[in-house]
């Protein structure tokens, strides 16, 4: 089946109907759709496949009411029914628009010979990074299979992975920060939102310049990046479209990421990465491009694991530094208490000591003696709170020992009553 035998199949256009020319652009909307428009000889029509939401869209040249240009970059179309279509990113808008009209208006397509269009595919090898019009093709496609090319096992959880790598605020590695780490430029990273045809999954855009190198007269192009996610309780399915805009070929393929996350037991989770190469034209450099791009994208994963390795590293560091922070103040403490606690029953023994003989009437001697006594029960009590202080029932121990100091005293006061 031929190219144009598909075209006519795709939009359910009638057979033998004339399809003139097709130009790269983008349906206007909260995020924007990028595809292609096709004219034909009584039909206007345009088709996205973005992410495996697709839209087609097919226009009786009847049933438009008007078509007009808005700024430089857009052109609406008005319906009999006051609808309104608009479409962006042309990369000559202005031919688009007037082709559109004149084929609305009935007047000749002479001026508008195939020899006057500009084919993109020339273009696309021509282009440079300082055209912002973005070109992007969405047709019917020729994909390779999915490679699983890299899998990883980390050790947290489904909740965490999302929290850490995807969520708006990713709070360990985001594709924000890998991007930066590569020193791309011009990057815009928008927020997740609910995807307008799937209720249960969020799409988000990036658009960023990346340097090049082993491409002939290009050291830098443009990127575009669509992602999407869906999730439950045991898995995320996390997709990437990514669009090189500024490369030779870049507008005949297409490259897709799909992350599949599953929670695994141990509060684990693993990550299986597949790439696949989407052709959106027929090209014979397609062995080329799925090469180098199987390859880029094997170099760009070794360098993003290494990142997050780096990352969770750094984080566990500062992890345990808290933590022996903590450990030092608690001893610390426990040392100021246990030299407060000893203080404490040793003034007291002191002081009851010094009364007890002040009572007595003792001699000087005897003093000295009791004295000399009084510090080998302190050196031994110093042991004992060594001891004391490495188990956890502390206190309960230091009373314990303060009462058998007190009576030990009181035997003693005793005894050398008994000799007096």
């Amino acid at each position: 089946m031929s190219a144009k035998e598909l075209l006519i199949q795709l939009f359910a256009l009638p057979k033998g109907e004339i399809i003139f020319h097709d130009y790269s652009c983008a349906l206007k909307s909260l995020i924007s759709k990028y595809g292609r428009i096709f004219i034909a000889e009584n039909h206007i029509c345009f088709y996205a496949n973005l992410a495996g939401s697709k839209i087609n869209l097919v226009f009786k040249l009847n049933d438009i009411q008007r078509i007009e240009s808005k700024n430089k970059n857009d052109i609406e179309i008005t319906l009999n029914n006051n609808k309104v279509y608009c479409f962006t990113s042309f990369q000559n808008k202005d031919h688009v628009f007037n082709f559109m009209n004149a084929l609305l208006q009935g007047q000749p397509l002479s001026t508008f010979s195939e020899s006057t269009v500009p084919t993109e595919t020339s273009n696309s090898e021509q282009s440079t990074v300082d055209n912002t019009d973005v070109e992007i093709q969405f047709l019917k496609s020729e994909s390779s299979n999915d490679q699983e090319i890299c899998k990883f096992t980390f050790p947290f959880s489904l909740d965490k992975f999302f929290d850490f790598f995807i969520a708006d605020n990713a709070s360990l590695y985001s594709v924000y920060d890998h991007r930066q780490n590569e020193k791309d430029t011009d990057m815009n990273l928008t927020k997740w939102t609910v995807n307008e045809d799937v209720s249960d999954m969020y799409q988000r855009e990036m658009k960023h310049v990346m340097k090049l190198t082993g491409v002939p007269f290009k050291d830098k192009t443009r990127m575009h990046k669509l992602f999407t996610y869906k999730r439950d309780q045991q898995k995320i399915n996390y997709t990437c479209t990514t669009h090189t805009l500024d490369v030779p070929y870049g507008n005949c393929f297409q490259a897709e990421e799909k992350w599949e996350v599953t929670q695994l037991e141990d509060n684990k989770c693993i990550l299986r990465v597949f790439v696949s190469v989407v052709f959106t034209k027929s090209t014979i450099m397609k062995n080329t491009i799925i090469g180098r791009t199987m390859a880029g994208y094997k170099e760009d994963y070794e360098k993003w694991i290494n990142n997050v390795k780096l990352r969770l590293e750094t984080q566990a560091k500062q992890s345990k530094s808290q933590t022996t922070y903590s450990t030092h103040e608690y001893e610390e403490s426990m040392k100021l208490d246990n030299e407060n606690i000893f203080s404490k029953i040793l003034k007291k023994s002191t002081s009851d000591l010094s009364i007890q003989k002040e009572k007595s009437g003792l001699p000087s001697i005897s003093i000295q003696k009791e004295a000399g006594f009084v510090l080998l029960i302190a050196i031994m009590i110093i042991i004992m709170l060594i001891q004391i202080a490495m188990m956890s029932n502390q206190s309960t121990r230091l009373e314990q020992l303060e009462q058998i100091l007190l009576q030990n005293q009181q035997q003693r006061f005793l005894l050398l009553n008994d000799q007096l």
